[in-house]
């Protein structure tokens, strides 16, 4: 009898962080978006692409949460909305493994940490946004 009264406690004692946890989630989405409103500010967003040519050009990667941003120079930035990115922000490697000379939605990337030499996570690609700079 005594395990039948625990196993609902230890359930509900699980819980019991849930809805900080949900705050947590929801302060973190907050201020990624103010992050990228500052990032984005000036910049007009474009019609959405499937593909990111990288053919003889070079990108420089910002993570911020979930999103990826590719600068091609200070007059474009793309904006790439992926599912689960979060460690390109702290400064893992993302890798991706081309059959082409473009990176593409649907696409799956890998996260990497370069110290520890750890697989740390890995997302899928969407739309691409390009940005472009207001005059």
């Amino acid at each position: 009898m005594r395990r039948l009264v625990l196993i609902p406690l230890i359930f509900v004692m699980g819980c019991v962080d849930a809805p900080r946890q949900q705050a947590a989630v929801a302060d973190r989405k907050a201020a990624d978006e103010i992050k990228l409103a500052r990032l984005l500010k000036g910049y007009t967003p474009g019609p959405a692409q499937n593909c990111l040519p990288q053919f003889t050009r070079q990108y420089r990667t910002q993570g911020v949460g979930d999103t990826l941003l590719y600068s091609e120079n200070r007059r474009v930035i793309y904006r790439n909305d992926t599912t689960g990115c979060t460690g390109v922000e702290r400064g893992d490697v993302l890798l991706t493994q081309n059959y082409q000379s473009q990176l593409c939605r649907g696409q799956i990337a890998t996260t990497f940490d370069a110290i520890s030499q750890n697989i740390t996570g890995g997302c899928a690609f969407g739309d691409f946004i390009p940005y472009r700079k207001t005059q």
